[in-house]
This record gives structure tokens, sequence and C-alpha cells, in this order.
């Protein structure tokens, strides 16, 4: 069983019973995304548009979310997660009838499928990529 533990003075200093040092290793784009969270924090307004997220970054999250409890309630895993939810919601409701989302999008996605229970644009959603996938 893994077990993850927050230590350290940063929120994203996670690890899975490895020292800290192998984690930074392991995942630098999180120390990088740290930082420019904190400039988006402290320079755009509430309204300002999302910025595109690195896929690279997501996956990574994403791996982290799903791997502990700890992971998806760690702050910089959660901005980014629910910024590329959003990016990928907004993909559908721009395109309701006709939107299908990629494999990363869908696993976002179904991995916060509990805030779109009963949503009939998010079920519709969910089929349509089920009807379009062809596996990988």
């Amino acid at each position: 069983m893994l077990v993850a533990h927050s230590f350290g003075s940063q929120p994203h200093d996670i690890y899975f019973n490895y020292p800290t040092a192998l984690v930074q290793e392991a995942f630098p784009i999180l120390d990088s995304f740290n930082m420019a969270v904190s400039y988006h924090d402290q320079t755009q307004t509430t309204n300002a548009p999302l910025q595109p997220c690195d896929l690279s970054q997501v996956v990574q999250a994403l791996e982290i979310a799903r791997e502990s409890p700890d992971g998806a309630r760690d702050p910089i895993i959660s901005k980014i997660l629910d910024t590329y939810l959003s990016q990928v919601w907004d993909r559908v409701l721009a395109q309701p009838d006709t939107y299908v989302m990629s494999q990363l999008e869908f696993a976002v996605f179904n991995f916060f499928q509990h805030r779109f229970a009963g949503n009939k644009i998010a079920i519709t959603a969910r089929g349509r990529y089920w009807d379009n996938f062809t596996g990988s």
C-alpha cells in the first residue's frame, strides 16, 4: 500500500515512501507549476481567462491524485486538475452536442464525475466519448 505524506514548507512536498529529493527529481514540472501559480495569483484578476495547461503537468497531477487521497487534496495538484477540468468543461459547453473529449480530457473529467452527477450535458458527453472510443 502506498502512503502519501505531506511535509516541508511547500504544499507539493508529497512523496510515496521516498525521500524528498527523489520526488523533486521525479516531478520537477510541479515545482515550475508552483512558481507559475504564485506568479499568476499575484498578477491576475479573478475574471482573467484560464491559461492553457501543460499536459505533462496534468498527467502527473492526475497520477498523483489517483494514487493517494492526500495527493488529491494537495493545493498544487488540485489547482492543476481544477484548471484543466474547467477548460474541458468549457469546451463541452461550447459544443454540447458534438464535442468529443480526448483520452486525457475524459480521464480528468471521469476523476471528477461526482461533480456532474445528474447533469444531462455531462452524461451525453460521457456517452459520446465511449461511442467514439477506439482504444490505444
